[in-house]
């Protein structure tokens, strides 16, 4: 796949209204997982340290997935995500277990997060060099690149990281969230607490600005 044909397809605006049909496997997986947290959270609220151990364990990396890819530098990220696994535990007793645990706890991570930005008065970029973002992978080329390459490759990735910083925190949250995290636009209206419309706007009008920024991407310059 060329690399237009991947920013083509990441910035496609009509995937923001779209689902992604889950197969059998998947599905059954996603309720284990459910379940194996479900009872972790119980013992956890009965004070079982070691139990919520578990669940930092079983949700730090996609946490601090969120949370990478809206602040500058991994210090800051590793602060926050103890913040979030803090603030996590001291509220688990307030958990309600008909919700998902994964949900509630990317709930707590957003807020904190854009909490900090907010305090901060500064906009964030995205830590695209790190390879869990996933970024810099939907960019690359299948083949080795050759020292030309290379630096077009440098460009682009700066090129791509100046288009995401550029968006408002809303915007950049549903961006990260939606074509990142793989949140459908109903999952991310519960985490934000606000409707799918005003996600699927957000999700809109950052795909428009990151298109303007990144024409010549799917021009193949």
């Amino acid at each position: 796949m060329t690399d237009s044909k991947q920013n083509a397809d990441l910035l496609s605006e009509g995937s923001a209204s779209g689902r992604v049909v889950e197969t059998a496997g998947e599905a059954a997986g996603r309720l284990s997982e459910h379940d194996a947290d479900t009872e972790l959270v119980l013992r956890a609220q009965t004070g079982e340290a070691s139990a919520f151990g578990e669940l930092i364990d079983r949700h730090q990396r996609a946490v601090y997935g969120i949370v990478s890819r809206m602040v500058d530098t991994r210090d800051d990220a590793d602060d926050l995500v103890q913040d979030i696994f803090v603030s996590a535990y001291r509220a688990i007793g307030s958990f309600r277990r008909d919700a998902k645990f994964s949900t509630w706890l990317h709930t707590i991570a957003v807020n904190i997060t854009l909490k900090w930005l907010k305090k901060m008065k500064r906009r964030s970029t995205v830590s695209i060099d790190d390879p869990a973002t996933g970024l810099a992978s939907m960019i690359r080329a299948e083949a080795d690149p050759s020292p030309a390459d290379s630096l077009q490759q440098r460009e682009r990735n700066e090129a791509v990281r100046r288009a995401i910083d550029s968006l408002s925190d809303k915007q950049r949250i549903v961006v990260v969230m939606h074509y990142f995290e793989q949140y459908s636009c109903e999952e991310i209206a519960g985490v934000l607490k606000c409707s799918v419309g005003t996600v699927w706007s957000r999700l809109h009008y950052a795909c428009k600005k990151l298109r303007g920024h990144l024409d010549w991407l799917e021009q193949g310059s």
